[in-house]
C-alpha cells in the first residue's frame, strides 16, 4: 500500500488564488450570459429560451460546485 506523504497547509495567498479561479470562471461566464444571452430570450426567440434555460443550469451547477469548493478550501479540507 503506497501511502502519500502528508503535505504542508497552503499559505493564505495560495488558498485565495485557488478561491478566485472558480468565482473568476463564473463572473466571466455570468458577464458573457448577461451581454448575450438574456437580449436575445427577452425577444423571445424560441432557440433562443432554449440555450438560455440551459445555460442557466449550467451557471446553477457551477455555482454549487463553487460553493462547495470553497467550503472545503476554508475549511481545510483541500489539498
Amino acid at each position: 500500500m503506497n501511502r502519500v506523504p502528508p503535505r504542508a497547509p497552503i499559505s493564505r495567498v495560495e488558498r485565495l488564488g485557488v478561491l478566485l479561479v472558480p468565482w473568476a470562471f463564473i463572473a466571466l461566464f455570468c458577464g458573457l450570459y448577461l451581454e448575450f444571452l438574456v437580449p436575445r430570450v427577452r425577444d423571445g426567440h424560441l432557440l433562443a429560451v432554449g440555450v438560455g434555460v440551459f445555460v442557466t443550469f449550467v451557471l446553477i451547477v457551477c455555482f454549487t460546485a463553487a460553493v462547495t469548493f470553497s467550503r472545503d478550501v476554508l475549511t481545510g479540507r483541500w489539498p
